[in-house]
């Protein structure tokens, strides 16, 4: 009894009790909610997600990425210009007829109409299954279905966009590699043709065979010309004409081999001598340049081929799993949870507050 005499329960308890039990029960306007659920998926091989990976949950990079973007844009400012012509938000939720703390005031600043617009529509996303549910509440059931649809066309539309974009993005990106790897590799065969031109050969192998060849061919003919040379001497005296014949074959070969064996290793009219093996080594790595700029563009062909097929189809799928349907019995005001809730929220106003009084009449006696 003594607790119904206190003045702060019957100010801070009671009153805010009754006035809540009043408001609920007389003056709260119904309000209801369509629901739907979809999921964002794509086509082709799928990014992993680590994490998943890590914790055995499936899931993938992308299609977490793409549902999150979903979420903003439906709790966005963008999602209510889009829909202007479907629905008039201030028309719905703006109206007379509705208790003054569910509705939206009709004089109200964009910001505070996106405040109420995220208060009434609600976006969860199940990172194990890759459902995303919406909710969209309204002061009719008719109304309810009404803006979800429009809410979830304009959501399906921006899936698309998206996919349009990174298939575009894509093939740019591929025709700009094809663009880069024809570049490299024209320069590739264009510093060969130059090095050829420059050396005067098709080939430094095969030139350096062939004049490997040709000195052993020479060295060979002057052996065999010095053999001769010194059959004859057994047979004829120095002096005899076929003998000086014999010794100036050999100095002619003798001479031939040193003046090929020069040319071996080539002057290029400055201080440093150019041999032919620096001359190998150098075609070899242009043509090894060549042989990766024309293996580059045969990946590039490849990619922006494929890039091209990927561009044909749609990449992002927005695929409806429970369609919206016509709610039939209101989630505001859910009278016993709300009364719950209040008589919880009273009594920790009148707790919170007595403690405050009484602490400040002890310090006040204190002093």
């Amino acid at each position: 009894m003594k607790l119904f005499k206190s003045g702060m329960f019957w100010l801070f308890f009671l009153l805010p009790m009754a006035l809540g039990i009043t408001y609920y029960y007389k003056f709260a306007s119904d309000q209801y909610q369509a629901t739907a659920h979809f999921t964002i998926e794509k086509s082709g091989k799928e990014q992993v997600d680590p994490l998943g990976a890590l914790t055995g949950l499936p899931g993938n990079v992308s299609s977490t990425r793409d549902a999150l973007i979903i979420k903003d844009f439906i709790e966005s400012r963008e999602v209510i210009e889009r829909t202007r012509d479907d629905f008039d938000l201030i028309k719905l939720y703006a109206r007379d007829d509705k208790d003054w703390l569910s509705r939206l005031e009709k004089d109200s600043s964009i910001e505070e109409i996106i405040k109420y617009w995220q208060s009434k529509v609600s976006v969860e996303f199940d990172l194990t299954s890759g459902i995303v549910t919406l909710g969209v509440m309204a002061f009719e059931p008719e109304e309810a279905v009404s803006i979800l649809n429009a809410v979830l066309k304009e959501s399906e539309e921006l899936v698309n966009n998206l996919s349009e974009k990174s298939r575009q993005d894509s093939l740019t990106f591929a025709r700009k590699e094809l663009k880069n790897a024809e570049t490299k590799l024209k320069q590739a065969r264009t510093d060969v043709r130059e090095f050829r031109e420059k050396e005067q050969f098709l080939s430094p192998e095969k030139n350096a065979e062939s004049k490997i060849t040709l000195v052993e061919e020479l060295e060979a003919d002057r052996a065999r010309a010095e053999a001769e040379l010194q059959s004859l001497r057994l047979e004829l005296p120095e002096n005899s004409p076929k003998i000086q014949i014999a010794k100036y074959k050999v100095s002619a070969l003798k001479q031939q081999v040193t003046k090929e064996k020069k040319r071996s290793s080539r002057s290029n009219g400055t201080k440093d001598a150019k041999t032919m093996s620096s001359i190998i080594s150098k075609f070899e790595e242009l043509i090894t340049e060549q042989g990766f700029a024309e293996k580059s563009y045969e990946a590039a062909l490849l990619n922006i081929e494929v890039a091209r097929i990927d561009a044909t189809r749609q990449q992002r799928y927005l695929t409806m799993i429970v369609f919206p349907k016509l709610p039939e019995d209101p989630i505001k005001p859910n009278q016993p949870n709300d009364y719950i809730v209040l008589f919880f929220a009273c009594l920790l106003l009148w707790g919170i507050l007595s403690l405050i009084l009484a602490s400040i009449r002890d310090h006040a006696g204190w002093l």
